[in-house]
Order: C-alpha cells, then sequence, then structure tokens
C-alpha cells in the first residue's frame, strides 16, 4: 500500500508542475514573442512519474490550455482520492490487528 501511496505523490507532484507551467502559459499569452512551454512526463522504472518543463515553439493557445487546466484538476483529484483510499485501507488494517 506504501508504494500505492507513494506512485499517487509522484503523481500529484508532477500534475503540479504541470499546472504551474499552464498557469505560466496563461499569464505570458499576452508577452510579446513567448512561446509556450510543455511538460514532458515520463515513467519511473519503479513506480510514478516525473515531470520535467520543455521550452516550446509555438504560442500560447488558450483552448489548449483551459483544457490543461481541466484535464490536471481532474487527475489531481483522482490521485488525492487514492491518497485518501490507502489511508482508510491501513487504518482499517491496524484496526483489525488491534
Amino acid at each position: 500500500m506504501d508504494n500505492a501511496a507513494s506512485i499517487a505523490a509522484s503523481a500529484l507532484n508532477a500534475f503540479s508542475v504541470r499546472q504551474g507551467v499552464t498557469a505560466n502559459n496563461i499569464a505570458n499569452a499576452e508577452t510579446p514573442d513567448f512561446k509556450a512551454s510543455s511538460v514532458r512526463m515520463e515513467e519511473v522504472p519503479a513506480g510514478g512519474v516525473t515531470a520535467t518543463p520543455d521550452k516550446g515553439k509555438d504560442p500560447v493557445d488558450i483552448s489548449k490550455e483551459a483544457a490543461n487546466l481541466l484535464v490536471n484538476s481532474s487527475l489531481f483529484k483522482a490521485n488525492v482520492a487514492t491518497v485518501k483510499t490507502v489511508d482508510e485501507m491501513t487504518r482499517a488494517l491496524l484496526d483489525i490487528k488491534a
């Protein structure tokens, strides 16, 4: 169960990075010559994910960034639910053992 919580925690961190990049893109959408950044997500062999920001070559597409905000929010909520479930399962096991 610790592995599930660890994987979910790494995903929460990765989606936090992605949300920050999206926010920066939106904040700079009207900045002359600003190019939208993106985030490369990579699986970690031991479980989990890492997020690496990449400089982009294209201007900011507000509709794409808005969609990213919605997706990030949903994925963040899903991983929070995973952490909560692991916590509940751990409590249940401790109650059984007590």
